[in-house]
């Protein structure tokens, strides 16, 4: 019988606020469904406007997985 596959959360955020001085950054939080565990990661990207940031953010999730699974993606963001 094959076996499932394991189930993650992806939660994604960033945070550029416009006309501040504050450095962009972006958040990513990799949770299972079910037993498991929680990965929390974030950094700091000078240079890089929103649409840039969010995608950032949802690559370093899913480089964080070490096997192959289902991902479901949860983000404010109308560009992801």
């Amino acid at each position: 019988m094959p076996r499932e596959k394991p189930h993650f959360l992806l939660f994604v955020e960033t945070s550029a606020p416009a006309g501040t001085a504050a450095i962009p950054r972006w958040r990513f939080a990799l949770e299972a469904v079910g037993p498991g565990g929680r990965l929390v990661a974030e950094d700091a990207e000078p240079d890089a406007d929103e649409g840039r940031l969010e995608l950032l953010a949802v690559v370093r999730g899913l480089e964080a997985l070490e096997a192959p699974s289902r991902v479901t993606l949860v983000t404010r963001s109308h560009y992801v």
